[in-house]
């Protein structure tokens, strides 16, 4: 499990800061493909929306590595249905480029919600492994 982990924030850390070139790690994107592409594409596009609206409290960073809409919010709801959209193609991608099985899924979410919660702002609504939402 560490070994993913390790792994994982390497390339999270890439992904996040959405370029599209990821650290050779234990686990990462062997290939970017037509699929991946877009979807970092339409994380960037997003990008300053979701930390806008992170910051305004109505979108948090699920224990998932999701983003969860706070407050019902319909604008909310639509950026978080695509940025979650994105984030699957991309953990998808990991789980299956790097053969990590059916358990594979869960373990990359988990990653990435480690790293996402790191990563928030002070202020920031973020949701914890055992599932209770608290402000950064």
């Amino acid at each position: 499990m560490q070994r993913i982990r390790t792994g994982l924030l390497a390339l999270v850390v890439g992904i996040i800061a959405l370029g599209t070139t990821v650290s050779a790690a234990q686990y990462d994107l062997k290939e970017i493909t037509p699929e991946v592409q877009q979807a970092i594409e339409g994380r960037r596009s997003r990008y300053d929306d979701l930390n806008t609206l992170k910051s305004q409290g109505k979108l948090g960073e699920n224990n998932q590595g999701l983003v969860e809409a706070i407050n019902g919010d319909t604008e909310s709801k639509r950026i978080a249905q695509a940025e979650n959209a994105n984030r699957l193609v991309i953990y998808q991608a990991i789980v299956q480029q790097n053969q990590l099985g059916n358990e594979g899924l869960a373990l990359v979410k988990e990653a990435f919600a480690s790293v996402l919660r790191d990563k928030a702002t002070p202020g920031q609504s973020i949701q914890t492994p055992e599932g209770k939402w608290k402000q950064k």
